[in-house]
């Protein structure tokens, strides 16, 4: 697997821990890079609408997102006392997200835009 951005590690390692039965599928289809690289897309996606477009905080922003996307599902083997594990993550600085946005846009093709 191709080295990740701080973004897609924090998508996959949380699918690692929460959801393991969804990574083995996607790993036996050989569809998980195409499937990481689509979340954190969309994350990405939610990103520019919040901050660019919708003026919000990045900080405000991000956790908006964590919540919306990286919440441990109920069903969860782990212990209900186990604190979900995006408080503990990095969070991407704001120039790694700019980053992820130039070069997203240098790689969409017309159609796409």
């Amino acid at each position: 697997m191709p080295d990740h951005d701080r973004l897609s590690s924090l998508i996959l390692a949380h699918w690692s821990r929460y959801h393991r039965s969804m990574l083995l599928q996607l790993q036996l289809e050989g569809r998980l890079q195409e499937e990481l690289d689509r979340t954190a897309e969309h994350f990405t996606d939610r990103m520019y609408e919040l901050v660019l477009v919708r003026k919000m905080e990045y900080h405000q922003a991000w956790e908006l997102l964590i919540h919306e996307f990286l919440l441990p599902e109920e069903s969860s083997s782990t212990s209900p006392n186990d604190p979900p594990a995006i408080s503990a993550s990095p969070m991407p600085t704001e120039s790694e997200w700019v980053a992820r946005m130039k070069k997203r846009k240098r790689t969409l093709r017309p159609s796409d835009s």
